[in-house]
């Protein structure tokens, strides 16, 4: 009898030795993943409303990315942070652009990869969130503000998403930095 136990404790040993290790291949595979789809969502981004329109330019904002986000001591930080990037985007992004003039495909594109790049990020992610994600949050806020301030105006919105460019851009960068 003590060796039926002995024999299923084992499996169970290397059941869980086997998962471990597909689950940190998964995570170290993801990061090249992640770098492709951010790229990707940066072109959708950029793509989705052409040339940054000339008559904006008075409207242009400082809204100060916090780059320092993105220079943990910690790797886990970093994909934290990006992680929360994506989800703030997703947020701006996928309400009040009724004065965009943005194809509705190319919006649907872009938020259907960012949907795709936040479910996949999420399974390599630690539980605890870190003080660079309250940066990340107050910066996203000052956008959102920026956007209630001017009404959702179109040139508001080509200013936001040349914003969110940049911070895509900086993520994308700390990627391949990265890997």
């Amino acid at each position: 009898m003590a060796t039926k136990s002995q024999g299923f404790l084992w499996q169970i040993c290397l059941v869980l030795l086997f998962s471990a290790g597909v689950m940190s291949l998964d995570c170290n595979l993801l990061r090249h993943q992640q770098s492709k789809f951010n790229g990707y969502s940066l072109q959708l981004l950029q793509n989705m409303g052409g040339n940054f329109p000339l008559k904006c330019l008075e409207d242009k904002t400082a809204f100060q990315f916090p780059e320092k986000v993105l220079k943990p001591k910690f790797q886990q930080h970093a994909k934290m942070a990006i992680h929360e990037i994506l989800q703030q985007l997703f947020g701006i992004f996928s309400r009040n652009l009724t004065q965009t003039g943005w194809e509705r495909t190319k919006v649907g594109s872009f938020l259907n990869g960012l949907t795709l790049q936040t479910e996949r990020l999420e399974t390599c992610l630690p539980t605890k969130a870190g003080a660079n994600i309250l940066r990340l949050k107050k910066y996203f806020q000052r956008i959102q503000d920026f956007l209630n301030e001017k009404k959702y105006s179109t040139c508001a919105w080509e200013i936001v998403r040349e914003e969110g460019q940049r911070s895509l851009g900086e993520a994308a960068n700390w990627e391949q930095e990265t890997i």
